[in-house]
């Protein structure tokens, strides 16, 4: 019994997984594509099988070399129209038709072109294709036939473009299976054996998907409200983007043929086959990146809203796929070699394990390469097929003489994990927005750590959200939902008697203070405020201990995080004219003493002195802190209750569109009584600029007025504007570094995080005059 249920289970999962695959347009469609290709490989496979028993030696191999000569050719005369098709047909609309006809009649033509020059030179070049001018009818059916492989090589673009992507392997599929049967009825054909059974059914597959397309580009006209002439694809606007794309693609063919050539000539012909069966087999996992690629292309010109997000979910697809047929074919390479010979296993298997390693850097520059596409950055594109080229065929010859063909395996590698850390730290992976350049990557990476956690924490709250409930007297069966986190406190918005409420559990000693600190400061400050500003803060319903651990229930603000609201400086300059108004409701002068220092700097100053001890760190954080002493010690301010870390994220926000207002200010844990109120000014400045807060910070150090001038065009006048804005600055970096130590003992700031956020900032005290590029804080 246990056992059948075990398996009803295992089976709705994999009905589950299955109907969500199906349900991704992008995973069903890449999925499709790596089908069709796995398909047309086998079946191709057993194309060549059968022919070398069906037909004589020398008609196998003068065959091969025409097919080579067709793909050849036919390759060539697609002048990038094949990644056009791609970029261009999903958002074509009424001018799909119109689109596919022009490509189709552009690159038949230059097939047929690119087939009569060669005709003309064939006993130069091809001494052994002399049958192929034997008379007209030769002739006449070596160009269409050529100019037909071409439209069947586009018609695949064609149909991912219009997402028909599932249409590909039947397509595929059917013609290889025509090119098998048709082989044993056209064996007397001799020389034109294999050209006729392979072009016959592509005739057949080209008419069948023709029918096809021009349902589909009826439909995609008919969705279309745009007429046909702004639908056009300008012909100017395809040529800038074929043309570079089809000298890269061209590239890319010729780097691994002019590699084996360099094989052949340095080492040999048989080491020229030792590389040829470990470069085909290796690149078999290129090929899975690239049909992903593909799949890309098309769903992100569908959708450019999602292009990243899409981005990010077909490289981890890929990713799904490569990683693990890597690992497995490094470890069992020496033994799928020796089944080729024992020679082969001797010989090809270090380069054929470094080969198959290199698959997974180029996961990264496979989708980077499509994005650019999706871009419109030809530029990248041709230029990582450049240095591919280069860097592969120079460093080859090079390691070759030294190392062998495992040599050429460490080249390939290297070459494409240098170009892989090139795209994601040049922001040009599109993998995240470009607009931070070299800095998406190492934030992206920053942010890993804040993802597992929150997967972590969604985990533990599904175990601590019942005994939280019933804690804060709310029935077991409320519905519930995780909201975002960075600390060590799970915080879910759920339904109670009294109306939505968040309740917030804490799962760390450090989160339990925090809670406290919470409550107390918003039960504090709603004694000092009347009116709309006391109706600003969350009220405390409920306050228990499960576990040790602190629980709270409060109130649930009306609006929406100010994070998801559009209109940044409106919503800024209500957000920042509100809290003034809590600054002037608790503000009081104050001269600034040691105590207040010793509140203010020396404790955060200590706290960071714990966790970032790199050499030297500990005499830049005196010199800092002592900085901060001469510029407050006894100056006069106006001092008041701040929230600490006041962002959009901690500000809920309702209104019409440009008329925003502000419904509530949460998360006061990091609030103080007696602050200065310029620093949650500055604090909200910081947050909204791009990239990291250590960069923030260190661009306002640099270019001080541009804090002030970026407030005043926020409506926001600083409530001590006398002081100088560069040690405001400093004091919200420090509150702000201090309570990101002090918020979670479980889930830790990292040493990336350190880096990024402390170590620009402490840097400028190396000396006891500190500088900035505008010539220092004094």
């Amino acid at each position: 019994m246990y056992g059948s249920e075990a398996l009803a289970d295992m089976g709705r999962g994999l009905a589950a997984s299955i109907k969500n695959r199906m349900g991704d347009p992008l995973r069903r469609s890449a999925d499709a594509l790596i089908i069709g290709t796995g398909l047309t490989s086998l079946l191709g496979l057993a194309f060549w099988a059968l022919a070398a028993r069906w037909l004589p030696t020398e008609a196998v191999g003068v065959g091969a070399a025409l097919m080579s000569t067709v793909t050849l050719l036919a390759n060539i005369a697609t002048l990038g129209m094949r990644n056009g098709l791609l970029r261009f047909l999903p958002a074509a609309g009424s001018g799909t038709l119109r689109l596919i006809i022009t490509c189709y009649a552009v690159c038949a033509g230059a097939a047929m072109l690119a087939a009569g020059i060669f005709l003309a030179g064939q006993p130069v070049w091809a001494e052994k294709l002399g049958f192929l001018r034997e008379g007209p009818l030769a002739v006449l059916a070596f160009v269409l036939g050529t100019a037909v492989w071409v439209i069947f090589v586009l018609q695949d673009q064609v149909l991912i473009g219009l997402r028909r992507t599932g249409w590909v392997p039947t397509e595929n599929g059917i013609s290889s299976v025509l090119k098998i049967a048709a082989l044993p009825m056209l064996a007397s054909a001799a020389a034109w054996a294999v050209f006729a059974a392979t072009v016959l059914p592509a005739v057949l597959a080209v008419l069948f998907v023709a029918a096809l397309v021009l349902r589909f580009a009826r439909q995609a006209a008919a969705l279309d409200p745009r007429p046909a002439a702004e639908a056009r694809v300008p012909l100017a606007r395809l040529v800038r983007f074929a043309a570079p794309d089809h000298a890269a693609s061209l590239l890319w063919f010729a780097t691994t043929d002019v590699l084996t050539l360099i094989v052949l000539h340095v080492a040999g012909a048989e080491a020229s086959a030792y590389w040829f069966i470990a470069n085909t087999v290796g690149y078999s996992l290129y090929l899975v990146t690239s049909n992903v690629g593909s799949a890309l292309i098309a769903e992100s010109v569908h959708d450019p809203g999602h292009a990243n997000a899409h981005a990010r979910r077909a490289l981890a697809h890929s990713a799904q796929l490569v990683v693990p047929a890597a690992i497995a074919g490094i470890l069992l390479a020496p033994l799928v070699l020796h089944l080729m010979g024992p020679h082969y296993a001797e010989n090809a298997t270090g380069a054929l394990q470094l080969i198959l390693a290199s698959a997974i850097p180029q996961l990264f520059v496979g989708i980077g390469i499509s994005m650019a596409r999706v871009r419109g950055h030809m530029g990248t594109v041709l230029g990582v097929y450049a240095f591919t080229a280069a860097a592969t065929w120079a460093g080859s010859w090079f390691a070759l003489e030294r190392w062998g063909l495992t040599g050429i395996g460490a080249v390939i590698l290297i070459n494409q994990s240098l170009i892989a850390i090139f795209l994601l730290c040049s922001g040009r992976s599109g993998l995240w927005e470009d607009a931070r350049g070299w800095r998406s990557f190492p934030a992206a990476v920053a942010g890993l750590p804040r993802a597992w956690r929150q997967r972590r924490n969604a985990a533990r709250s599904r175990r601590l959200v019942a005994p939280a409930l019933a804690a804060c007297g709310l029935p077991e069966t409320s519905q519930t939902r995780l909201l975002t986190s960075d600390s060590d406190t799970l915080v879910l918005a759920a339904s109670g008697a009294e109306g939505d409420v968040v309740v917030k559990i804490a799962i760390s000693a450090a989160a339990s203070r925090g809670i406290d600190l919470h409550a107390a400061a918003v039960q504090g400050l709603a004694a000092k405020l009347d009116g709309d500003l006391a109706a600003l803060l969350p009220r405390v319903l409920h306050s228990a201990t499960v576990d040790g651990n602190r629980v709270l229930a409060e109130s649930r603000m009306p609006g929406v995080p100010a994070t998801e609201v559009p209109g940044g400086a409106t919503v800024a300059g209500a957000v920042l004219a509100t809290m003034g108004r809590i600054h002037a409701a608790t503000g009081r002068l104050r001269d600034i003493d040691e105590e207040l220092l010793a509140d203010w700097i020396d404790g955060p100053v200590a706290a960071i002195r714990q966790v970032y001890g790199l050499p030297g760190a500990a005499a830049k954080l005196d010199r800092l802190s002592a900085e901060l002493h001469r510029a407050w010690l006894g100056r006069q301010v106006l001092t008041g209750y701040v929230h600490g870390d006041l962002w959009p994220g901690n500000v809920l926000v309702g209104g019409e569109p440009g008329e925003p207002c502000v419904g509530g200010i949460v998360d006061w844990e990091n609030a103080r009584a007696t602050g200065l109120p310029d620093t949650d000014m500055v604090h909200w400045w910081l947050t909204t600029q791009p990239g990291e807060l250590g960069d923030a910070v260190l661009e306002a150090l640099q270019r001080p007025e541009g804090v002030r001038s970026g407030l005043a065009r926020l409506g926001v006048e600083l409530p001590n504007g006398s002081l100088e804005i560069e040690h405001v600055v400093l004091q919200t970096w420090l509150w702000h570094i201090a309570a990101g130590l002090a918020r979670a003992s479980t889930n830790r700031v990292g040493l990336l995080w350190l880096a990024r956020n402390v170590g620009p900032v402490v840097r400028l005290f190396e000396t006891d005059s500190p500088k900035t590029a505008t010539g220092g804080l004094r």
